[in-house]
């Protein structure tokens, strides 16, 4: 195997893995945002009385998706300014200037990098305890007729 088809399979790759956690993200935003929709939906109804317990539960959960929601922008906007600082090495790469910038906008990119896993992986566990809770609030209250 030659070092550019190497490189070629590499950047391929890395452009899967882009795209992937790109979908991931806006897949999960998506779901939170439906799943806050029909939470609210909920209280338009004229059978909704729940307990103070479920209550709680259903607010905690409502509150949940919404913090999912604003990770998943949050995630969003961080990597846009990492696609960005990418952009701008490339540019100043292929302009061949003086390159002092390069060693801060790499640091930047890689700190950016950091900080989509990590909202990325926050968003996630808001919105599983928050799809979790609204579950079990649904579970619970569907049998004691209070929906």
């Amino acid at each position: 195997m030659t070092e550019n088809n190497k490189n070629e399979k590499f950047i391929r790759w890395q452009g899967v893995a882009i795209t992937q956690l790109s979908y991931s993200i806006n897949l999960i935003l998506t779901f939170s945002v439906a799943a806050l929709g029909f939470g609210v939906s909920l209280l338009v109804s004229e059978k909704f009385n729940p307990t103070i317990c479920q209550a709680y539960a259903y607010f905690g959960s409502l509150f949940l998706l919404l913090v999912s929601g604003a990770f998943g922008i949050w995630c969003t906007i961080n990597r846009l300014r990492d696609f960005r600082a990418t952009a701008k090495i490339c540019n100043l790469k292929r302009k061949d200037e003086d390159n002092s910038e390069l060693p801060e906008l790499r640091e930047l990119t890689n700190k950016l990098g950091r900080k989509t896993w990590g909202i990325f992986w926050w968003q996630i566990g808001t919105f599983s305890a928050g799809i979790l809770i609204l579950v079990l609030f649904v579970a619970f209250s569907s049998g004691k007729a209070h929906l």
